[in-house]
């Protein structure tokens, strides 16, 4: 599935940032996540529960705390908050 696709791609470059040590400074790491935070909650709300989906199927794909941090990708980038619309 395409979504599948698009959540690994956002998965992989939300873990790139977030264990991306002192190479990348805290406070940038944190406004990137912000600003793809809100443009997934600008996407309506199928799209979101759509995306949203995808990152819990494909969180298996990874191991340990990597397949935590994707199982929780829909909750920390604000996808499951259906007052949105």
């Amino acid at each position: 599935m395409m979504i599948d696709q698009i959540a690994r791609i956002l998965a992989n470059l939300a873990l790139a940032l977030d264990y991306s040590g002192e190479i990348i400074d805290a406070d940038d790491v944190v406004k990137i996540q912000e600003i793809m935070g809100s443009d997934m909650q600008a996407l309506d709300l199928e799209s979101r529960r759509m995306l949203s989906d995808a990152f819990r199927r494909i969180a298996p794909e990874y191991d340990g705390d990597f397949r935590k941090a994707v199982q929780s990708m829909p909750e920390d980038f604000g996808l499951e908050d259906e007052d949105l619309d």
